[in-house]
C-alpha cells in the first residue's frame, strides 16, 4: 500500500488506488461516450473511484452468497459478526443480491454503468416483492428497468432511490402484476410495550399496506427522514402526502 505523502491542506488524488488490477485510465481511452451517467463522466477521477467502489462492493457481495445447501441463518449470523453488520441488515443486502439473478438485464446493464449501491438494490428487492414468484411478471419488470436504468442524455443524474421506487411500483400497477391475495384480511392492531419501548404491528391486505407504505414514502421523502418518523408524523399532525387512494 502506498504511503499518503500528501502535505497538510492538499486534496486527496482520487486516481491513486490500492488494487493493483485497477486501471484508472482504462475508462478514458477511446471516444467519449454521447450519452453517459454523471457518475461515468470521462476523465473525472473521482466519478471513477465512485464507481469502482460500486463494482467493488457489487463483487464483493456476490461472492458472500450462501450456497443452497448451507445454513443460511448460521452463515449470515457468522457474516454479520465479521462485516459489523446488524443480520438483518446483511441479510436485506444479501436478498437484493439474490434478486438480482432473477432481473438478468438489470444486471448486465448495472456492469456496464456501476451505477447501483446497496440502497439501490435494496429498494429494487423490496419492490418487486410484491409480484411474488412470477417469473413471466418478474422479466418484464427486468426489462422495463434495465431500459429506465439506461442513460439517455450526456451527464445525466443516476436515477434515486424514490425514482426506482416509484417507476417500479407504477410499472407494477400500471400492468397489473401484484400477487394479491383474494382472500379478505381483517385488519388488525398489536400494541406491545416493554419498559420504554413500544412495538406496533398492523396486519392487513397487501393493497392497503402498499397505499400505507406510499403514503409513508412520501412523508419520508419530503421531510428526508427515516419511515418510522415519517408514520409519526402522519398519525399526529395534519399532514398530506398528496397522495389518493389506490395511487
Amino acid at each position: 500500500m502506498t504511503a499518503d505523502t500528501r502535505k497538510a491542506g492538499e486534496p486527496l488524488d482520487y486516481d491513486t488506488n490500492t488494487d493493483p488490477d485497477y486501471d484508472s485510465d482504462g475508462e478514458a481511452e477511446g471516444e467519449v461516450p454521447v450519452v453517459f451517467y454523471a457518475t461515468n463522466t470521462p476523465d473525472n477521477p473521482i466519478a471513477a473511484a465512485g464507481a469502482h467502489a460500486r463494482k467493488n462492493s457489487w463483487f464483493f457481495y456476490q461472492s458472500l452468497l450462501p450456497d443452497l445447501d448451507d445454513d443460511v441463518d448460521l452463515t449470515l449470523t457468522s457474516l454479520a459478526k465479521d462485516l459489523g453488520l446488524t443480520y438483518s441488515t446483511l441479510s436485506g443486502i444479501i436478498r437484493a443480491h439474490f434478486r438480482m439473478q432473477e432481473l438478468p438485464l438489470v444486471a448486465a446493464t448495472n456492469m456496464e454503468q456501476w451505477i447501483l449501491d446497496t440502497p439501490r438494490l435494496r429498494v429494487i428487492d423490496r419492490e418487486i416483492e410484491r409480484i411474488g414468484d412470477n417469473h413471466d411478471h418478474i422479466g418484464l419488470v427486468d426489462a422495463a428497468l434495465a431500459d429506465f436504468l439506461t442513460p439517455t442524455a450526456p451527464c445525466q443524474h443516476v436515477p434515486t432511490v424514490a425514482d426506482i421506487r416509484r417507476f417500479i411500483r407504477d410499472f407494477i400497477d400500471t400492468h397489473n402484476l401484484t400477487d394479491d391475495d383474494t382472500d379478505e384480511v381483517e385488519p388488525t392492531l398489536n400494541v406491545s410495550v416493554h419498559n420504554n419501548r413500544a412495538t406496533i404491528s398492523l396486519t392487513c391486505d397487501k393493497a392497503t399496506a402498499a397505499i400505507i407504505a406510499r403514503h409513508i414514502d412520501s412523508q419520508a421523502d419530503n421531510n428526508q427522514c427515516g419511515a418510522g418518523e415519517a408514520l409519526i408524523q402522519l398519525i399526529l399532525d395534519d399532514t398530506h402526502t398528496g397522495l389518493t387512494p389506490g395511487k
